[in-house]
């Protein structure tokens, strides 16, 4: 879907997303009206939304990759990089660890009072772990951190908030310590705007619902009609 992030209505359902699919509609709208005052592109990671951003609009559109769809990476790292950690332990020390996914996801501020409680011993019981908790923090700061109103800023502070990653020999973050580089530009504008795909994500879902209300739908072109119709800028 293409959202207007500003005045909310859905402008286009494609079919796929697929770089040449979603780059065909931007150049047949630009010229049409239809996308000629789009000033910023709001996405996920993707490397066919970028792409097609970057080919259709070029320097005079900001590309911005939601900081969110990043910051959900977070997690899935920290789950994978905790069970790294945990395969090597005897029985007595992996149940040590059991449920503890939960008190290293979960920011500090939102752990229940046993979390907290729990917490502190499992770093000192295993320092590789609390070293993983530190990374995480650092990230998160970077994320939250509204001082930063410039891309030159978020360019200089998430390489170095990455630096300790491969002291780490984690698999799960070395994968997004390698990827970081391909979004960083991109990230790096979402301290700006701090745009959000939160829109097309919802948008998304309608349409999901339209499809399970009709038990499913082949024909592409009725989606379409259907998402624009309750979406769009007649809805």
């Amino acid at each position: 879907m293409i959202v207007d992030a500003d005045n909310q209505p859905v402008r286009a359902v494609l079919e796929n997303r697929e770089q040449a699919t979603v780059l065909a509609y931007r150049r047949r709208a630009k010229p049409d009206g239809v996308l000629a005052q789009v000033k910023e592109v709001t996405t996920d990671r993707g490397d066919a939304d970028v792409g097609a951003a970057w080919e259709a609009f070029g320097a005079d559109v900001t590309i911005t990759i939601d900081r969110f769809q990043v910051r959900t990476t977070v997690p899935a790292c920290w789950t994978a990089a905790r069970r790294e950690r945990q395969w090597p332990f005897s029985g007595a020390e992996r149940d040590q660890l059991t449920g503890s996914r939960w008190r290293g996801v979960r920011n500090p501020g939102n752990r229940t009072g046993e979390e907290r409680q729990q917490w502190p011993a499992l770093p000192q019981r295993f320092p590789g772990l609390g070293r993983l908790a530190d990374q995480r923090e650092a990230l998160r700061a970077i994320f939250e951190d509204r001082r930063m109103v410039k891309p030159s800023a978020g360019r200089k502070r998430w390489p170095a908030g990455m630096a300790p990653v491969p002291t780490l020999g984690l698999t799960g973050w070395d994968r997004f310590g390698k990827a970081l580089p391909n979004w960083l530009g991109p990230l790096a504008n979402d301290v700006v705007s701090r745009g959000s795909t939160g829109r097309t994500e919802g948008r998304n879902h309608g349409r999901r619902a339209i499809l399970w209300r009709a038990f499913g739908m082949v024909n592409f072109e009725n989606v379409r009609r259907r998402a624009l119709h309750c979406f769009g800028l007649g809805s």
